[in-house]
């Protein structure tokens, strides 16, 4: 029995969802109790901890009702969703009605989520806008088992050991010569599925990699440039790649996998030299990455290849992430589920012009080695002139699966601090961003005064992003400067740094945390 009771734990469902769509009408009230109940029941709550849960729940439903007929609605369809995984409950009502939420300072309902007490019932509450199918409350509580934190705990360990052996595949053996480097050909996609299903489960953020006819479309586009490790019997056991989602003059190298069966023989490294082939045969400003840091292996490659280190991103990759070649972490002041964060690097491909960037005084410290690392000329303007009258675009841009957030701007204007402002609220309140970058154009004379307002607000330096803005001059790409914020909890004490110039870009960056 005991053996049969093990059994049927392990093999429950990573992720639990359930619904119900019904109209907001007070006789279905029992209804509502019951489903909430068994949520619960499923979650493994109990006691008086079950019972607050429960009532803060129908609170939260009766007060969108009230609200909404407040409004002038009258019967108004509720969407009520649970999902429940290892981590956490969480509950989500949809209304159809008057859009409720947004900016919680102005708005209808805005005082829901103080109400159902968040502080001391739920651990999170948020609204999200769904466009025309209404607005979403969100309640989230963090799971308190004893037996799924140590399972957790058992696999976050076996996911960091296995996410080492996967990177430090870089030392040839006897038969890696008998191992074919190529490139990608049509029809290569459903074995290239395959290993990244292998090594990264379900979780691999890149969602075009699970589906064969998009890796054949993407390559073919040029969007994608894969080399394929072939083995001595002919079969793809290896992949890694040069993504240019815009088409770009840059590329970004990843997507690295090997089949476990064929590690050992120090395939990474010819892979690797084949994509840096590929964009100097593309002609490639240069080739960039993104090395994890919750482990030094993928940054000792980088570093070997002749990168160096241009930024420290936190908080990238959500914590529930469970990358068979990756590690949740750990929040260092809380103990809760904390984000993944990672570095940039950089390998220029040609010569690179010089650059005047305009930033303020106390960047010019860190900033200045990571130029002359990269071995491209810089001059600091670190005077700081009120930029030019008028008003900036915005581009921004959102990645749900993740819960990061981009927002850039091409030029400097008077306008761009509270328009830059205002789409960080938006990502905030209305999104949902767990992470959220802001891009700066570096050689624009603004540029200066308008980091260090951002700066006084709360943002913190993340690094250089090389030749990350298209510009339409001979120089084809040019560098921004990338501040960071982080609402949701980054792992800071899991972090791993290689290299001198990795630890003191680090030292400064986790100086403003």
């Amino acid at each position: 029995m005991p053996a049969e009771r093990e059994s049927f734990e392990m093999n429950t469902p990573d992720q639990i969802d359930l619904k119900i769509d019904l109209p907001g009408l007070p006789e279905l009230a029992p209804l509502v109790q019951d489903f909430a109940s068994r949520a619960l029941d499923l979650a493994e709550f109990s006691g008086t901890r079950r019972q607050d849960l429960l009532e803060a729940f129908l609170c939260g439903v009766e007060l969108i009702e009230r609200t909404l007929a407040h409004e002038g609605d009258t019967i108004v369809p509720l969407e009520i969703g649970v999902t429940i995984d290892a981590h956490a409950l969480e509950f989500k009502i949809l209304e159809h009605g008057t859009p409720l939420g947004g900016d919680l300072t102005e708005s209808s309902g805005l005082d829901i989520t103080d109400r159902i007490r968040p502080n001391t019932i739920f651990d999170r509450l948020w609204w999200v806008q769904k466009g025309h199918e209404g607005s979403e409350l969100h309640l989230k509580v963090k799971r308190e088992h004893p037996t799924i934190e140590l399972l957790e705990e058992v696999r976050h360990r076996l996911d960091r050991e296995e996410a080492e052996n996967a990177h430090a595949d870089t030392s040839p053996s006897d038969k890696t010569g008998e191992y074919k480097i190529r490139e990608y050909r049509q029809g290569d996609g459903l074995e290239v599925a395959r290993r990244i299903y292998e090594a990264y489960g379900r979780s691999y953020p890149n969602q075009d990699l699970y589906i064969p006819e998009r890796i054949d479309a993407l390559n073919q586009e040029g969007r994608l440039h894969s080399i394929i490790c072939e083995s001595p019997g002919g079969e793809i056991v290896g992949h890694y790649a040069l993504e240019r989602p815009e088409l770009e003059p840059i590329g970004e190298a990843g997507q690295a996998v090997i089949d476990h069966r064929h590690r050992g023989h120090g395939l990474m490294k010819p892979m690797r030299s084949a994509v840096e082939a590929a964009g100097a045969r593309l002609g490639l400003l240069g080739i960039w990455s993104q090395p994890t840091a919750r482990h030094p292996i993928s940054q000792r490659m980088n570093l070997k290849f002749g990168s160096t280190p241009t930024g420290l991103c936190l908080g990238t990759t959500p914590a529930e992430a469970s990358l068979r070649g990756g590690v949740s972490g750990e929040s260092e002041s809380e103990g809760k589920s904390a984000r993944h964060s990672c570095f940039l690097y950089w390998d220029p491909l040609t010569e690179e012009p010089m650059l005047r960037a305009f930033v303020p005084p106390e960047l010019v410290p860190i900033l200045n080695p990571l130029y002359q690392a990269r071995q491209r000329e810089i001059v600091f303007e670190t005077d700081q002139p009120p930029p030019v009258n008028g008003h900036s675009a915005i581009h921004t841009r959102f990645d749900s699966a993740r819960g990061v957030a981009w927002i850039a701007l091409d030029q400097v204007t008077s306008g761009a601090f509270d328009g830059i402002q205002a789409a960080i609220n938006a990502m905030t309140t209305s999104a949902s961003a767990a992470t959220i970058f802001v891009d700066l154009p570096l050689d624009d004379p603004g540029c200066g005064y308008l980091s260090a307002q951002l700066i006084s607000e709360g943002l913190r330096l993340a690094g250089v992003g090389p030749r990350f803005r298209r510009v339409d001059d001979e120089r084809k790409a040019e560098d921004i400067l990338r501040l960071q914020l982080n609402p949701a909890p980054v792992d800071l004490a899991g972090l791993v740094v290689e290299g001198d110039l990795g630890r003191a870009l680090a030292d400064t960056v986790l100086d403003a945390c």
